[in-house]
């Protein structure tokens, strides 16, 4: 079978899509800060060097798929999200692209469906994935107060999935597919110790799948649509921000497309 590397499959969505991807036979190796097969810290350069050396060594006839997870929710530190959110998706989808040219392989990024809500800050999504810089990027954000941390997490998401779509006729080049998928309210640790106050905020506007319920989606629901993307049954489809939030986005942005 396939040989998948993940970022953040301990937990959450990326541990529903390792059991999933277990389960159909495939290798998966997981990349992730704690209890992983590659223990790494991947807001750091360092961290991502250290990580990619060794999947390089365990895998040097190439690997069939990367999907890059890890990140943070906007709790986090400001320069942790963009780091983590953006930066270590980034790296570490282009640091293993030499391994997948060599199986024609393909990738999967975990954005989020908050790249269309109204804490995107844009100024900061063109700085984030214009510059593409990361010294310079953390220079500014290190001065970004806490209670802008909801903007920092949907501008870094944002970008991420503007970067998927611009690199993606150039991955097809080299015969890989690179997609994204944009989870909405999902029930994971990062979710699980919300408030009641909290959890009723981000259903202020019911998810339509789950109307009427007052619950987010399930991990599994998000893993599938990553484990569909990318499998050969997806074959066609290339530089795609797949929304799987029960109908959210189209919901509220039903004339864009």
């Amino acid at each position: 079978m396939a040989i998948y590397v993940m970022t953040g499959a301990s937990t959450g969505i990326g541990a529903a899509a390792r059991e999933i991807l277990l389960k159909q036979g495939h290798e998966v190796l997981n990349v992730d800060y704690k209890n992983g097969d590659i223990n790494a810290d991947l807001s750091t350069k360092e961290g991502r060097k250290a990580a990619l050396e060794k999947i390089y060594a365990k895998y040097p006839d190439g690997i069939d798929v990367m999907i890059c997870n890890a990140g943070v929710g906007p709790t986090a530190p400001p320069k942790t999200i963009v780091a983590l959110d953006f930066f270590a998706a980034v790296e570490m989808a282009e640091g293993v692209r030499p391994l997948l040219k060599k199986k024609k392989g393909s990738c999967v990024i975990t954005s989020s469906n908050s790249i269309t809500n109204q804490t995107v800050r844009m100024d900061w999504v063109d700085m984030i994935s214009n510059t593409m810089n990361e010294e310079r990027v953390m220079e500014f954000f290190q001065n970004v107060p806490p209670q802008m941390t909801p903007s920092c997490y949907s501008s870094s998401k944002h970008a991420l999935a503007r970067w998927v779509r611009r690199v993606s006729p150039a991955w097809a080049v080299d015969g890989l597919r690179i997609n994204a998928v944009a989870p909405g309210n999902t029930t994971t640790p990062m979710t699980q110790g919300m408030t009641e106050k909290q959890m009723e905020a981000a259903l202020l506007i019911p998810i339509p799948t789950r109307y009427g319920r007052k619950e987010f989606l399930d991990a599994s629901e998000i893993a599938n649509g990553i484990v569909f993307l990318a499998s050969p049954l997806a074959s066609g489809i290339n530089g795609v921000i797949l929304f799987i939030d029960g109908g959210i986005d189209a919901l509220l942005r039903s004339e864009r497309f």
